[in-house]
């Protein structure tokens, strides 16, 4: 099967992740950093909500949660280039598929960036769903054009990677850009062979 697109994770991918720092920092929490993950990827609760709750659970103020997780994710320069080269080959379209609360993706990529990057962004508390339910990942084939077999989906959780895969699609666990860079071009190979 011809690969036709390409869909990346943000958090952990494309943006180094502060939840993975956050429940490090705070692994008594981690259940309830849990949770509020989930409320916030589903849009139960806004961005400003998520920190005034995790700030209560957590003993810091909401601006100290601001600086302390959310101001250290940083943009991985290496995977956007990366993507960025698959985009303008024109040989694949682009999608991003994560689970995100509102008010998080704009701290990251501009509206505008969004459109140039991608040829369609899957945002989970957008859409009620989230990884790793199938239909987010059947969601996004369809709306990309395409048949999940004629995806890649690029994942820093093990779990999304398999769910994916579930879907139909092939899957990439995200390490590095290193080593996603030589996986997917092992899955190129085995599929022109």
């Amino acid at each position: 099967m011809v690969i036709k697109a390409i869909i990346f994770d943000c958090f952990g991918v494309l943006v180094t992740s502060a939840r993975v720092v956050l429940k490090k920092d705070y692994p008594q929490y981690k259940n309830q950093i849990d949770d509020l993950n989930h409320q916030a990827d589903y849009g139960l609760i806004s961005r400003h909500q998520f920190d005034e709750q995790l700030s209560n659970l957590i003993g810091i103020t909401p601006d100290q949660v601001e600086s302390n997780y959310w101001q250290k994710s940083v943009r991985d320069d290496d995977t956007i280039n990366w993507l960025r080269q698959l985009k303008k080959s024109g040989t694949y379209k682009i999608g991003m598929l994560s689970n995100v609360g509102r008010g998080f993706m704009d701290s990251f990529f501009t509206p505008l960036e969004q459109r140039e990057m991608f040829d369609e962004v899957i945002l989970s508390s957008d859409v009620d769903l989230a990884k790793p339910e199938i239909a987010i990942f059947e969601l996004m084939a369809d709306r990309l054009g395409v048949e999940p077999n004629e995806c890649i989906i690029i994942d820093d959780t093990a779990l999304n990677v398999e769910a994916a895969k579930n879907a139909g699609m092939q899957g990439i666990w995200f390490v590095s850009t290193d080593t996603a860079q030589n996986e997917f071009d092992i899955i190129l190979g085995s599929n022109y062979a």
